[in-house]
């Protein structure tokens, strides 16, 4: 039997597309040890306003802009009330989307958690819309798996370390991903792109690649729908 492999950085509140991958994986590595990417997805992602997409972001200590994604320290309150904030926009642009009450006291009590490690935080909010959209790949880290090598050799070792034969990525890393690695341990790599599916949104014309929260307060656990039909579809 095929074991699936999805690698993928811990980031903030991803789109549907990386629920997907994990929902046609076995196992999520999560890559928390590598160098963290200032203005990446590690510590934001965007949500719907009136006037179109705007990010949410996480205030990360600016001394840690080198480090590793393990790593990584979120601001604390004495820094800046950057939890609140997040937490205000939310509330502002999705107060009257349909699941707002069921979803946001849950999202909300994730960041009571004070959690100081970013790496942490985004695992908390990842284990939630996991849990709502009914994802159970097994978890293992790449700090724990402790494989050396950059790039394609790193990504083939811990899939080879996790038991994989299948390694899942998206059309993202079509620009540098190299086979040979993989085809010298005997896995497949395979590059799966991903169409966003529709739904419907508050404010205006539909914006693609959304946190999933953007999902959430529209559907609710029916969001779990998006990926099932993809699956059945495929």
């Amino acid at each position: 039997m095929t074991r699936t492999v999805c690698i993928h950085q811990p980031d903030f509140a991803p789109h549907l597309g990386f629920f997907q991958r994990l929902e046609d994986s076995n196992v999520y590595i999560v890559l928390d040890d590598v160098q963290f990417i200032r203005r990446g997805w590690q510590h934001r992602d965007k949500i719907k306003t009136p006037r179109g997409a705007a990010w949410l972001t996480l205030s990360v200590r600016k001394t840690d802009f080198e480090a590793p994604i393990s790593e990584v320290r979120l601001v604390d309150e004495d820094g800046g009330d950057w939890r609140r904030g997040n937490l205000n926009l939310i509330r502002e642009n999705y107060r009257k989307a349909p699941f707002f009450d069921r979803i946001f006291p849950e999202f909300e009590a994730l960041y009571g958690r004070g959690l100081v490690r970013m790496v942490d935080h985004n695992m908390a909010v990842l284990e939630w819309m996991r849990g709502l959209l009914d994802v159970t790949a097994e978890t293992l880290f790449a700090s724990d798996l402790a494989q050396p090598g950059a790039k394609s050799e790193k990504l083939a070792r811990l899939t080879e370390a996790a038991g994989g034969d299948h390694y899942l990525t998206g059309s993202g890393s079509a620009d540098y991903l190299d086979p040979a690695p993989f085809a010298a341990r005997g896995i497949w790599p395979e590059i799966r792109p991903y169409e966003h599916p529709v739904y419907a949104q508050r404010h205006g014309d539909f914006v693609p690649y959304l946190s999933a929260l953007d999902a959430l307060m529209n559907m609710g656990p029916a969001a779990r729908d998006l990926i099932r039909r993809r699956r059945e579809t495929a």
